[in-house]
């Protein structure tokens, strides 16, 4: 049932919930979109304008030119939280909202005081497999320097992720590792529906790409991390060399990696 009258669009509204969808490039958030999507209770969009729409209207906090500058914080939360109301305004009644871009990464504090009821879903891969894969597609060496760095394709999410892992709302945030979507779907998509409190739905894994094999180029970069620590020095090394997630003991996010051994 599609929203067809104004009467409906307080209650549409108020029973919406809407979560977040982000992660690093190629990290698998399209291949979760798509399965999230089999689901006819939920809205599963990639590519919608929301994030565009949210951050025009959120950069009216700082920039005293903006138009929304002289309204009320009141105001502009509301503003803002109609933002994505508008976007996904076709939705079904009681539908639940998901909605992915890279970008909600650099959102989520402001998020999470927005939308109280909201989760964050953040997909990561091995940032070596994704660099190899770059420089694989450009058929050019890639500068791991360039890819890495503070304002990089994956340094710059990678810091977000980071942030998020240590923010106030990173109770709220579900972060899985795109090889355990792969080879557990059942499972993490369980673990999914328990996170955001929905039913449990039967999904259908058969379109999910094989399990990826990571590229020869870097298999001696990955075997660094399953030597065994011979002391205090190659133990720290081999924690350094671990992606932020792996080493984020202390943050209150649900985390679903790879399982080892």
């Amino acid at each position: 049932m599609q929203v067809t009258s104004k009467d409906h669009v307080l209650k549409v509204v108020t029973m919406t919930r809407f979560h977040f969808v982000a992660g690093l490039p190629t990290a698998g958030a399209r291949c979760l979109m798509a399965l999230l999507a089999q689901n006819p209770r939920f809205c599963a969009a990639s590519d919608s304008p929301a994030e565009r729409v949210f951050n025009v209207l959120s950069a009216g906090r700082e920039n005293q030119d903006h138009p929304l500058s002289g309204i009320s914080s009141d105001t502009r939360s509301a503003v803002l939280r109609a933002s994505l109301d508008a976007v996904h305004h076709a939705r079904p009644i009681a539908s639940v909202v998901f909605d992915n871009n890279i970008r909600w990464l650099s959102h989520v504090t402001t998020l999470a005081e927005l939308f109280p009821l909201s989760r964050f879903v953040i997909m990561v891969r091995d940032p070596a497999r994704i660099a190899a894969e770059m420089a694989q597609e450009a058929g050019v060496v890639t500068s791991p320097h360039a890819l890495m760095s503070e304002h990089g394709v994956i340094g710059a999410p990678i810091q977000l992720v980071h942030d998020a892992l240590s923010s106030p709302a990173s109770k709220r945030l579900l972060l899985i590792d795109y090889d355990r979507l792969l080879t557990d779907p059942e499972r993490v998509l369980d673990s999914l529906y328990a996170f955001v409190g929905e039913p449990h739905f039967t999904h259908d894994f058969r379109a999910l790409p094989a399990r990826e094999v990571p590229p020869q180029a870097i298999t001696g970069h990955l075997a660094r991390r399953v030597t065994t620590p011979s002391d205090t020095t190659s133990r720290r090394a081999q924690k350094a060399d671990l992606p932020i997630w792996r080493r984020s003991s202390g943050s209150e996010a649900t985390m679903l990696l790879p399982e080892t051994g």
